[in-house]
């Protein structure tokens, strides 16, 4: 079964982007990419704003530069009852261009199982200098499939928990739901760009 990284839809700008994070969370930010527990500290009335000049669809997977995944009501019903992962679903809101909350319910979705399963042999990274078990930048991500169970359908990368993977039935079980705001890559697709820009170097 193949498996995806879970990105951004990035060809539609009428979606929403959001940019920064509420000043709530500043302190604790880091452990919202983690894979732990998060809901004995997390604020019960964090506001994320639209970007100023971004789209105005939300989408069910909010599209964001700060590594968190935002979403719906449908969405978070799709990963509670199909994905076989491990949740914590932190309620947020959304406010407009117009300084208005979003009437739809969203949530936080902190994915809390994590699984480091990269093949560093057939894999093109670079280690983290101060945590070497920690990898980045990676041109080319293959996953050691001994490493994954026959019920891992979605889980944090464990070289790089900002990085979530999808086994491909449950992307597909999302997509034909109608969610919108996500995009799971094919595999070879991961670190196209580094490899670009290697390209451009020569």
């Amino acid at each position: 079964m193949n498996y995806h990284p879970w990105t951004e839809e990035d060809d539609d700008d009428s979606f929403v982007r959001l940019l920064k994070l509420p000043k709530e969370l500043d302190a604790k930010s880091y452990m919202l990419t983690k894979g732990v527990l998060v809901s004995s500290w997390f604020p019960s009335d964090v506001v994320f704003d639209f970007a100023p000049n971004g789209g105005i669809k939300p989408g069910d997977s909010v599209r964001n530069v700060l590594g968190l995944h935002i979403v719906s009501e449908k969405l978070r019903g799709i990963l509670a009852s199909s994905a076989g992962a491990r949740f914590e679903f932190l309620p947020v809101k959304l406010r407009n261009h117009k300084k208005k909350v979003v009437p739809e319910p969203y949530y936080l979705a902190n994915l809390l199982d994590v699984v480091a399963c990269v093949d560093r042999e057939r894999s093109v990274f670079t280690v983290n200098e101060l945590f070497k078990d920690r990898l980045r930048d990676f041109e080319k991500l293959v996953l050691d499939p001994g490493k994954l169970g026959p019920d891992t359908k979605l889980f944090r990368l464990g070289e790089n928990t900002e990085l979530v993977i999808v086994r491909e039935d449950q992307a597909r079980a999302i997509l034909q739901a109608g969610c919108t705001g996500m995009k799971f890559m094919p595999m070879e697709d991961y670190g196209a760009e580094l490899r670009l820009k290697d390209n451009y170097d020569l």
